[in-house]
């Protein structure tokens, strides 16, 4: 790498931190490890590399995951390359908003893929994941399709309702960094998707994984449950004091 280069380099990933996006109710996996990863891959991108080429490089990585998942894992020891494909997948995630800023704003189609894209990967993730749970028969399967199905219902519900609940709600999210919300961000740990990602790491075990995933579940039941009750309380008083007004 040239001077130059260098110091492109060092121009990008130094405006990129200073444009970050709130870090108030982020997960902290996601605060202080994907978003890092993904500005250094944000900042080394070559020019012709939009943020749709980089959404289409982390989809690669994630699609050709699942698939791998559903079709071929067994518990062999290959299918630790699944966990990494789907955290480099989510790498790029990150990245992809991060060339969009550095780049002057992303668009409305940019924004439209990305969160389809999610949308298609939190569902078929654990389709693929009671396929791969059916096939190492370490727990009976009306189980395996309870636990993959309680936590497909409980990502996908919190992904939708919270993208609505933005939209909706007058509240304007904080950017100003507190003890509470470094606390809130620790307590999200274990529902973040990339700390997800990373527990298929331990697919070769398939007893370890399954008692991981379903502690992961569990505690996705319960957040998603305690958010879903905020918005709907949120929005209740908000329905109120607008009516209250018009009297």
């Amino acid at each position: 790498m040239t001077d130059t280069q260098t110091t492109t380099f060092r121009t990008r990933f130094g405006e990129l931190r200073a444009a970050q996006k709130r870090r108030t109710g982020v997960p902290l996996y996601t605060l202080a490890i994907n978003r890092p990863v993904g500005r250094v891959l944000a900042a080394a991108a070559p020019p012709w590399a939009t943020p749709n080429v980089l959404t289409a490089v982390g989809a690669v990585f994630t699609f050709a995951a699942i698939l791998a998942l559903m079709l071929w894992a067994d518990g062999a020891a290959w299918n630790a390359v699944i966990g990494l494909a789907l955290v480099i997948g989510f790498f790029f995630d990150s990245a992809d908003g991060q060339l969009a800023r550095l780049r002057g704003g992303g668009s409305a189609l940019g924004e439209w893929l990305d969160h389809v894209i999610d949308g298609i990967r939190m569902v078929l993730l654990h389709l693929a994941t009671l396929a791969y749970l059916v096939r190492v028969d370490v727990i009976p399967d009306a189980a395996a399709y309870a636990l993959c199905l309680v936590f497909t219902v409980a990502a996908s519900s919190t992904f939708f309702a919270g993208e609505l609940f933005t939209k909706l709600t007058s509240v304007t999210a904080t950017t100003t960094v507190t003890a509470r919300s470094r606390a809130r961000s620790a307590l999200m740990l274990p529902v973040d998707y990339g700390v997800l990602c990373w527990v298929y790491l331990l697919l070769p075990l398939p007893v370890a994984f399954t008692t991981v995933y379903a502690l992961i579940a569990l505690a996705k039941v319960l957040t998603s449950t305690a958010l879903l009750t905020k918005w709907y309380r949120t929005l209740r008083r908000e329905d109120a004091a607008r009516a209250a007004t018009r009297v």
